[in-house]
């Protein structure tokens, strides 16, 4: 019996492994309806689920995150680093950071990839610090998998500094943002002043340079507006001694 309990015990985390193995990083809204299809979906039902998804953007509240502007951030409490060594927020006093939720299966996050490798490049020489917190959706109560999070961070060409928020449902992404008021998502954004206080919140989804990005589709304007926020409210931050 001991050795069944055993056998059983070694299939599950092979299994468990292989169906990691499988999770596909969504590297564009096109990717994400190929993805879709493969799966099974119907054309017309992959066109659907994008636009339920797109139409989500427009009627998000912008204003969903500013219960935690001016509030001193809480800890960063992770499970693991990538491209970085472990950061604390005493580490980054004397910066402007910020941090993005993010995961491998959101069609959100693959949209605004460019956006903060472009945030990253043009602000981090003048003081600015990107984080971009991984945390998983599909599978989310597996085991920690570093290599899962390797491969999506390969995938998706992430220079900056990865935290890993793996039991994000307890961890440190409840701790900033999913305790309080309903949040309409959780790739959310928080711009972090040079004292560690959170100063602008944009509350998930996505942001990029155009309306279009990555070959997405077309209704993205409110994400280029987006963008020029986040943009003014980077530059205020700097500015300030």
């Amino acid at each position: 019996m001991i050795r069944i309990i055993a056998l059983l015990l070694t299939f599950l985390a092979v299994a468990g492994q292989v169906w990691a193995d499988d999770i596909e990083t969504v590297r564009s809204w096109a990717h994400y309806r190929e993805l879709m299809i493969e799966e099974g979906d119907s054309e017309a039902d992959a066109d659907a689920q994008v636009e339920r998804l797109l139409a989500s953007l427009g009627s998000m509240d912008r204003s969903a995150g500013d219960d935690r502007i001016g509030v001193p951030a809480p800890s960063f409490e992770f499970d693991g680093w990538l491209n970085s060594e472990p950061l604390t927020l005493e580490d980054l006093r004397g910066q402007v950071v910020l941090v993005r939720w993010w995961t491998e299966t959101c069609p959100f996050c693959a949209s605004s990839t460019p956006a903060l490798l472009a945030i990253n490049d043009e602000y981090s020489p003048r003081g600015l610090t990107v984080v971009g917190v991984y945390h998983p959706k599909a599978d989310r109560d597996a085991a920690l998998n570093i290599e899962r999070v390797e491969r999506a961070v390969a995938a998706r060409g992430l220079d900056f500094p990865i935290a890993i928020d793996w039991d994000w449902r307890n961890g440190t992404l409840a701790d900033w943002w999913l305790t309080g008021p309903d949040r309409p998502a959780t790739s959310v954004t928080f711009l972090l002043d040079k004292s560690g206080v959170i100063q602008y919140v944009h509350p998930g989804m996505e942001y990029h340079e155009e309306p279009i990005a990555l070959g997405g589709p077309k209704g993205h304007m409110m994400c280029a507006n987006d963008m020029v926020g986040i943009r003014a409210a980077i530059e205020r931050l700097l500015a300030k001694q």
